[in-house]
């Protein structure tokens, strides 16, 4: 297998804000940098600094966009010169870009790229009505992708509707040390009621009402239930008033919360609960609560159903039916054996999704698109 010199991965999104990209990102340059490979990120500036600054290239800027039900970014850049100065410099023999559709850095860099381009799309929707209208302008950027990458059979369905083509699927990965059952815990939350964790941006498609309502009725029968909200969003303030106004005791809203913290979150609860609609490709948080050893309880849709196998590691509700929700995280209440048992089938499920395989199936993948196409990394 090829030891490649130089290696970018473009992205719209990374630290310092937080997200699936930027976990799937850090994780493998992390990884490669292990393996021998010399990598830099490349993306925007969003107002901040990262804890591997050093790794990272800055070209442009971030501002936000609403897609998908939730918050995009795009990269403007002022000097276009500035990537090819960036691009001739490093000279990279493989450049990753991460949605490469996403305007307007990735656009730039596909262009002028010279080294082998790899493209991995994250998202997951029914339709795409800028995928639709400018599909005869990003036709170009597709056909200079040497190769392809969805990270579930869903994010792969949805550029499929829109774009053809071989696509490898290769799936986002989880940290099984950093998420784990022998996490400390958060000490106001260890006692002896079941804690019930929901972590997530506070907006719409993350469906939190649902499990609000479906905690109401739960909350009539069980007195030693807890539900733990970690995130903040657009939504919170108008939830919070729902809390008060309902009068459901044992609803905390926790908020923002650090990287460090956040484990401890998981480790402190007993079961894990998303019940977001739509617009989840993968599912990274359910990765994070079977690392954990939680049983998890989410909505059947697309994305979600990639990763959790229903009564196998984790329940799938109907989507939008409170009482389901609810039938479900009973059954796993009233059934304390059964809630460790689904706990401990995802913990062996997530060991499988270690960032160390996910970068070495990528390498894998390079290495094929290279021989499959005769390519071959210039000596220097």
């Amino acid at each position: 297998m090829m030891t490649f010199k130089k290696i970018a991965i473009v992205t719209p999104y990374y630290y310092p804000l937080y997200g699936g990209v930027q976990e799937y990102v850090y994780h493998l340059k992390k990884e490669y940098k292990k393996m021998g490979h010399f990598v830099k990120i490349i993306t925007g500036d969003f107002g901040g600094k990262s804890k591997d600054e050093e790794d990272v290239i800055r070209i442009g800027k971030g501002f936000p966009f609403l897609i998908n039900g939730s918050t995009g970014r795009i990269i403007l850049i002022r000097k276009g010169e500035k990537v090819r100065e960036i691009l001739n410099k490093y000279n990279f023999d493989i450049i990753h870009i991460q949605e490469p559709f996403v305007p307007f850095l990735s656009h730039d860099i596909i262009k002028h790229s010279k080294a082998v381009n790899f493209g991995t799309f994250h998202a997951n929707f029914e339709s795409n009505i800028y995928y639709k209208i400018s599909r005869f302008f990003l036709m170009p950027l597709w056909e200079k992708l040497h190769g392809k990458i969805a990270v579930s059979p869903s994010a792969k369905s949805s550029i499929t509707k829109y774009f053809k083509g071989e696509i490898e699927i290769i799936p986002n990965g989880v940290d099984i040390n950093r998420f784990s059952p022998k996490n400390p815990k958060i000490l106001k939350y260890a006692d002896n009621k079941i804690n019930i964790l929901f972590t997530g941006r506070i907006e719409k498609r993350k469906g939190l009402i649902y499990l609000l309502q479906a905690f109401k009725l739960l909350k009539q029968k069980y007195s030693n239930i807890r539900l733990i909200i970690v995130g903040k969003g657009p939504l919170l303030k108008k939830y919070i008033d729902f809390v008060s106004k309902n009068s459901i005791p044992d609803i905390h809203f926790e908020g923002f919360v650090s990287i460090s913290d956040l484990p401890k979150y998981y480790s402190t609860a007993h079961i894990f609960c998303s019940p977001a609609l739509f617009g989840e490709s993968f599912g990274i948080v359910l990765l994070e609560a079977m690392a954990a050893g939680l049983p998890v309880v989410a909505f059947n849709i697309s994305g979600y159903n990639d990763v959790v196998a229903n009564l196998e590691d984790g329940l799938l509700s109907i989507p939008r039916d409170i009482h389901d929700l609810y039938e479900k995280l009973e059954l796993l209440i009233s059934h304390p054996a059964l809630m460790k048992e689904l706990g401990r089938r995802g913990r062996i499920k997530a060991k499988r999704f270690t960032w160390e395989n996910i970068a070495k199936r990528n390498i894998k993948f390079y290495n094929e698109i290279y021989k499959n196409r005769n390519i071959f990394i210039k000596q220097r």
